[in-house]
Protein backbone atom coordinates (compact mmCIF):
# COMPACT_ATOMS: atom_id res chain seq x y z
CA UNK A 1 0.00 0.00 0.00
CA UNK A 2 1.34 3.43 -1.00
CA UNK A 3 0.47 6.05 1.58
CA UNK A 4 1.15 9.72 0.82
CA UNK A 5 0.45 12.78 2.93
CA UNK A 6 0.32 15.96 0.84
CA UNK A 7 0.30 19.46 2.31
CA UNK A 8 -1.50 21.99 0.12
CA UNK A 9 -0.77 25.72 -0.09
CA UNK A 10 -3.02 28.71 0.08
CA UNK A 11 -4.45 29.50 -3.36
CA UNK A 12 -2.30 31.68 -5.61
CA UNK A 13 -4.56 33.92 -7.70
CA UNK A 14 -3.90 33.73 -11.42
CA UNK A 15 -6.47 35.73 -13.47
CA UNK A 16 -9.60 35.31 -15.57
CA UNK A 17 -8.60 33.47 -18.77
CA UNK A 18 -10.98 35.33 -21.09
CA UNK A 19 -9.04 38.48 -20.32
CA UNK A 20 -7.04 37.18 -23.30
CA UNK A 21 -8.78 36.82 -26.63
CA UNK A 22 -7.23 33.49 -27.65
CA UNK A 23 -6.22 30.36 -25.79
CA UNK A 24 -2.66 30.79 -27.15
CA UNK A 25 -2.37 34.19 -25.45
CA UNK A 26 -3.90 32.77 -22.29
CA UNK A 27 -1.39 29.88 -22.21
CA UNK A 28 1.50 32.26 -22.88
CA UNK A 29 0.37 34.59 -20.08
CA UNK A 30 -0.26 31.69 -17.70
CA UNK A 31 3.34 30.51 -18.16
CA UNK A 32 4.58 34.08 -17.69
CA UNK A 33 2.58 34.53 -14.46
CA UNK A 34 4.04 31.29 -13.06
CA UNK A 35 7.56 32.27 -14.16
CA UNK A 36 7.31 35.65 -12.41
CA UNK A 37 5.77 34.29 -9.22
CA UNK A 38 8.39 34.06 -6.49
CA UNK A 39 6.65 31.50 -4.27
CA UNK A 40 9.28 29.04 -3.01
CA UNK A 41 6.68 26.26 -3.34
CA UNK A 42 6.84 26.58 -7.12
CA UNK A 43 10.54 25.71 -6.94
CA UNK A 44 9.79 22.25 -5.50
CA UNK A 45 8.58 19.05 -7.06
CA UNK A 46 5.11 17.93 -6.11
CA UNK A 47 1.58 18.40 -7.34
CA UNK A 48 -0.46 21.35 -8.47
CA UNK A 49 -4.09 21.94 -9.09
CA UNK A 50 -5.98 24.69 -10.84
CA UNK A 51 -9.22 25.66 -9.18
CA UNK A 52 -11.88 28.10 -10.28
CA UNK A 53 -14.50 30.14 -8.49
CA UNK A 54 -14.46 32.67 -5.71
CA UNK A 55 -12.94 32.92 -2.25
CA UNK A 56 -15.16 35.74 -0.97
CA UNK A 57 -17.69 36.26 0.47
CA UNK A 58 -17.97 32.46 0.72
CA UNK A 59 -15.51 29.97 -0.68
CA UNK A 60 -17.07 28.41 -3.76
CA UNK A 61 -14.36 26.58 -5.65
CA UNK A 62 -14.19 23.67 -8.05
CA UNK A 63 -11.23 21.54 -9.09
CA UNK A 64 -10.33 22.07 -12.73
CA UNK A 65 -6.95 20.37 -13.28
CA UNK A 66 -4.49 18.25 -11.25
CA UNK A 67 -0.95 17.39 -12.36
CA UNK A 68 2.28 16.05 -10.88
CA UNK A 69 5.82 17.30 -11.22
CA UNK A 70 8.40 14.64 -10.43
CA UNK A 71 12.10 15.36 -10.96
CA UNK A 72 11.60 19.05 -11.73
CA UNK A 73 10.05 22.01 -10.03
CA UNK A 74 6.39 22.79 -10.53
CA UNK A 75 7.46 26.05 -12.19
CA UNK A 76 9.68 24.14 -14.65
CA UNK A 77 6.92 21.63 -15.39
CA UNK A 78 4.42 24.35 -16.28
CA UNK A 79 6.90 26.43 -18.28
CA UNK A 80 8.29 23.47 -20.25
CA UNK A 81 5.02 21.86 -21.28
CA UNK A 82 5.11 21.53 -25.03
CA UNK A 83 2.64 22.91 -27.52
CA UNK A 84 -0.86 23.98 -26.72
CA UNK A 85 -1.80 21.89 -23.76
CA UNK A 86 -5.20 20.31 -24.22
CA UNK A 87 -5.79 20.80 -20.53
CA UNK A 88 -5.18 24.57 -20.63
CA UNK A 89 -7.33 24.92 -23.73
CA UNK A 90 -10.07 23.22 -21.69
CA UNK A 91 -9.53 25.74 -18.87
CA UNK A 92 -9.75 28.66 -21.30
CA UNK A 93 -12.87 27.33 -23.00
CA UNK A 94 -14.82 26.28 -19.89
CA UNK A 95 -13.61 28.65 -17.16
CA UNK A 96 -12.79 31.81 -19.09
CA UNK A 97 -15.00 34.10 -17.03
CA UNK A 98 -14.08 32.70 -13.63
CA UNK A 99 -11.21 33.51 -11.31
CA UNK A 100 -8.44 30.93 -11.48
CA UNK A 101 -6.21 29.91 -8.59
CA UNK A 102 -3.24 27.58 -8.34
CA UNK A 103 -2.65 25.37 -5.32
CA UNK A 104 0.63 23.59 -4.73
CA UNK A 105 0.85 20.26 -2.93
CA UNK A 106 4.14 19.03 -1.47
CA UNK A 107 4.59 15.50 -0.13
CA UNK A 108 5.02 15.63 3.63
CA UNK A 109 5.43 11.89 4.06
CA UNK A 110 5.57 8.88 1.78
CA UNK A 111 6.00 5.29 2.90
CA UNK A 112 7.77 4.19 -0.31
CA UNK A 113 10.71 5.56 -2.28
CA UNK A 114 9.98 8.53 -4.56
CA UNK A 115 9.77 7.73 -8.25
CA UNK A 116 8.00 9.04 -11.31
CA UNK A 117 5.68 6.02 -11.28
CA UNK A 118 4.71 6.69 -7.66
CA UNK A 119 3.99 10.37 -8.42
CA UNK A 120 1.85 9.36 -11.41
CA UNK A 121 -0.12 6.91 -9.24
CA UNK A 122 -0.66 9.59 -6.58
CA UNK A 123 -1.78 12.09 -9.25
CA UNK A 124 -4.19 9.51 -10.66
CA UNK A 125 -5.60 8.89 -7.19
CA UNK A 126 -6.13 12.65 -6.75
CA UNK A 127 -7.79 12.83 -10.17
CA UNK A 128 -10.00 9.82 -9.43
CA UNK A 129 -11.14 11.19 -6.06
CA UNK A 130 -11.67 14.82 -7.12
CA UNK A 131 -12.85 14.48 -10.73
CA UNK A 132 -11.26 17.64 -12.19
CA UNK A 133 -13.10 18.62 -15.35
CA UNK A 134 -10.02 19.24 -17.53
CA UNK A 135 -8.13 16.00 -16.77
CA UNK A 136 -8.42 12.83 -18.78
CA UNK A 137 -9.26 9.79 -16.62
CA UNK A 138 -6.22 7.72 -15.65
CA UNK A 139 -5.81 4.15 -16.74
CA UNK A 140 -3.33 3.23 -13.97
CA UNK A 141 -4.28 0.84 -11.17
CA UNK A 142 -4.56 2.97 -8.01
CA UNK A 143 -6.21 0.44 -5.70
CA UNK A 144 -2.99 0.34 -3.63
CA UNK A 145 -2.77 4.14 -3.15
CA UNK A 146 -3.99 6.17 -0.18
CA UNK A 147 -3.68 9.97 -0.23
CA UNK A 148 -4.27 12.20 2.77
CA UNK A 149 -4.57 15.89 1.96
CA UNK A 150 -3.59 18.41 4.63
CA UNK A 151 -3.16 22.16 4.87
CA UNK A 152 -5.42 24.29 2.70
CA UNK A 153 -6.62 21.33 0.63
CA UNK A 154 -10.22 22.39 -0.07
CA UNK A 155 -11.92 21.98 -2.50
CA UNK A 156 -9.92 18.73 -2.77
CA UNK A 157 -11.29 15.85 -0.73
CA UNK A 158 -9.32 15.04 2.41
Amino acid sequence: MIKAVIKWSQPIEIFKPKKYNTNDKFIEHFRKVIDQNDSPLLEKEGFYCLISGSLKPHERLSVVLIEESFGKSIKQKIEKKKGHMRELRCVYKNYGDENLYLKVGIIESLNVENSEDIYKKIACKLISENDPSCNEPCDIDISDVQVINEGDYKPLKR
